[in-house]
């Protein structure tokens, strides 16, 4: 009789534990639901910011091709109009930089005839849109793998805008130079994303001599014709160099009758 009810109290202990395991696997399966179905929203969000992150670019991109053709019928069409648009891009550029910082970028407008003009060697229809509107000198579109690793005195120009001299030797292979360099009306970016930019001395990331063009007061240049008013200004723009830059830039000159600003950096 103690041997059936050992036997009894074992079979129930048995019986129970099986209960007791076979509710816990359910409440790990209702877990593991849970966490699947978290994981697959989570997919989801991803997705979608991935596709408006998409969209958002796509509109960019978009935007500034339209840009850019707009600016180049200005130019082509009806050239006096260019300093009305410069200036009203030069309104946007400031407000985008203070009262709706954060908002889309703003490029300041280039020159009357920055593109399509000094072409070297009647070569630059050749090159990509984006790209016909820089000039290098030495002509590094024709230079081999072994001789875009040497490249000595490199100078990146865009004509009645500025001009951008590297000193000593610079390595130009797998160089995206219209990402890397932005040349307009009073504004030079060497790698704009500070997230690509190299360390000191590789790349573009490097010495080099800067000369802008028509770099005028904002109330124009009649407001330098006395010699007191041109070196007030002259004197504004060095401190303005140095300040900006930092110990990487050292003023050079500023011509008040041309509108030549003049610097030199160790680095950007």
């Amino acid at each position: 009789m103690k041997a059936e009810l050992s036997g009894d109290s074992r079979a129930a202990a048995s019986a129970k534990a099986k209960a007791d395991a076979e509710a816990r696997l359910k409440e790990i399966q209702s877990e593991q639901d849970l966490v699947q179905g978290d994981i697959d929203a989570e997919k989801k969000r991803l997705a979608e910011l991935e596709a408006q992150i998409k969209a958002e670019r796509d509109g960019r991109k978009a935007d500034k091709a339209t840009r850019a053709q707009v600016e180049e019928q200005i130019k082509q069409v009806c050239v006096p109009v260019v300093p009305l648009a410069m200036w009203c891009r030069a309104i946007g550029v400031y407000l985008s930089k203070t009262k709706f910082r954060g908002g889309p970028e703003i490029r300041p407008v280039a020159g009357a005839g920055a593109a399509g003009t000094m072409q070297p060697h009647g070569q630059l229809d050749q090159l990509p849109p984006n790209e016909s509107y820089l000039v290098f000198d030495p002509d590094i579109r024709n230079m081999s793998d072994d001789e875009l690793r040497c490249v000595q005195n490199l100078t990146i120009s865009r004509p009645n805008v500025g001009t951008i001299s590297f000193h000593g030797i610079t390595d130009c292979t797998n160089l995206d130079f219209e990402r890397i360099v932005r040349l307009e009306i009073g504004e030079v970016l060497v790698y704009p994303d500070s997230s690509t930019k190299p360390d000191i001395g590789i790349g573009l990331n490097k010495a080099a001599t800067v000369t802008m063009y028509e770099c005028w007061p904002p109330n124009g240049r009649k407001h330098l014709q006395d010699p007191k008013s041109q070196e007030r200004y002259r004197n504004k723009i060095k401190t303005m160099t140095e300040e900006k830059h930092a110990a990487a830039a050292r003023f050079l000159d500023y011509d008040c009758n041309t509108g030549i600003w003049k610097f030199s950096v160790e680095h950007f």
